[in-house]
Parts: C-alpha cells; structure tokens; sequence
C-alpha cells in the first residue's frame, strides 16, 4: 500500500493496519477495528461517527495524545458546534473528502493549541463501513511531524 506522503511511524503503521482489515474490494468497518491489535497507537487515534442528512461529523473517541495536541476535548460534539472545526474549514473539508470518497487522505493542518514551538500536525484519515461500501465511521490518527517532534526534542 501507498503510504500517501506519511511521514509519522505511527501513522505509516495505522495505514497498513487499515488496510489489511478489510475484504478485497471493501472498506473495513468498525467491527473489522480491534483495538488490542493497536494498543500502542490508539493514544494517537480518533473514531468519528458520520453523519449523512445535513452532512457532519461526531468525535466518538479521541485518544489522549489528540487530547495533549488540541486545546478542547471533542468526544461526543459534533464538528458542526466547534467555531474552528465547523464548514468552511480544513477538517471539515478532509472530513467530507474521505466520506464522500472512500478513500484514506493524510494532510497537514496548521496546529492551533497552545504549545508554542508546535506549528502543524498531521493527519492520516481513514473511511470505515459497516457494510463494505456506505462510508459510515472515519479512523483518525494525529501526530506531530516528524520535523515537530525533532524541533521539540531540540534536536
């Protein structure tokens, strides 16, 4: 598999994982997720529920290194109720991108907490079905850069 530009390890290793839970020709579903395969990455690790009539998004979980990088803990409120989140914005739009596409997408997105030597983060967003095709959940891993973590290591 293509490793869409990743440059984090974890994310790299969430990819490959994905991708090797489903059905020739299917997406994964949720049920397809066991989390004690990846015990090691789910800090890093999001589930989203989708939702199609008017088109938003729900955090169901979020990891606690997602939960170190923001500034607000998301589980439970959907992306429609946070200002910086909501449509128009990029996680809204990568959020759209992959439910209507099926298709993994990574992405680089500014980072807005408040660590302040922490300029972006990147994201691997992954589409999850129920039924193989329906996208109907998104598996999410954020991490900071490569480059993030050297500059904050001072290396």
């Amino acid at each position: 598999m293509d490793r869409l530009g990743l440059e984090n390890d974890l994310l790299v290793e969430l990819l490959h994982y994905w991708s090797k839970q489903a059905l020739p020709g299917c997406l994964p579903g949720r049920k397809d997720i066991d989390p004690l395969d990846i015990p090691h990455l789910l800090p890093f690790c999001e589930l989203i529920d989708v939702e199609k009539e008017p088109l938003d998004f729900i955090y169901r979980l979020l990891g606690t290194k997602i939960d170190h990088i923001t500034r607000e803990k998301y589980t439970g409120m959907r992306v429609s109720d946070i200002p910086t989140q909501r449509a128009p914005s990029l996680i809204f739009d990568l959020y759209s991108q992959v439910a209507k596409s099926g298709k993994p997408v990574r992405a680089v997105l500014p980072y807005v907490g408040e660590k302040l030597k922490t300029k972006e983060v990147e994201c691997l967003v992954l589409p999850l079905a129920a039924n193989g095709q329906d996208v109907d959940m998104l598996l999410g891993g954020i991490a900071l850069s490569n480059m993030e973590v050297r500059l904050l290591a001072g290396l």
